[in-house]
């Protein structure tokens, strides 16, 4: 039995994901790899603005290594498409990983829409998104 994981956080903005990404990957002391700072460092750097999808490209080459190397991975993003949860499925299979996506969600808007009040800026050079995006990406997402 394979004991190497891709473990993959979902869900829109302010559900918890990043939170519950960062504590199960130091619970089990394997590597973290979000979206939001894979970007983040794209951008300062000049090489892509803040609505490409490169620091999905660029995360899914990461966690494709590590498992490669037999090390499990978290990925914490949107994953606003069902095309990149796909993705991330395939790099599993690929490397004889299990896969374990998990979805994020917030079921009381009100408790939800304060939480994106007060939300804890994990990533240098990045402001989280407001409600307004939520709203936006709402109106996309494919479950």
């Amino acid at each position: 039995m394979n004991s190497t994981a891709l473990i993959l956080f979902s869900g829109l903005p302010g559900t918890g994901k990043t939170v519950l990404a960062r504590r199960v990957a130091r619970h089990l002391h394997i590597p973290l790899l979000a979206k939001d700072r894979i970007q983040s460092a794209l951008r300062v750097r000049g090489l892509a603005d803040r609505t490409t999808p490169d620091g999905y490209h660029l995360m899914f080459d990461l966690a494709n290594e590590q498992l490669s190397l037999g090390v499990s991975v978290v990925l914490d993003a949107v994953f606003p498409m069902e095309g990149f949860r796909l993705a991330a499925r395939d790099i599993a299979c690929r490397n004889s990983a299990n896969f374990c996506p998990i979805h994020c969600y917030c079921s009381d808007q009100s408790v939800w829409r304060e939480r994106m009040k007060g939300r804890e800026q994990y990533v240098p050079n990045w402001t989280p998104v407001g409600w307004e995006a939520v709203e936006r990406l709402q109106a996309t997402y494919e479950p």
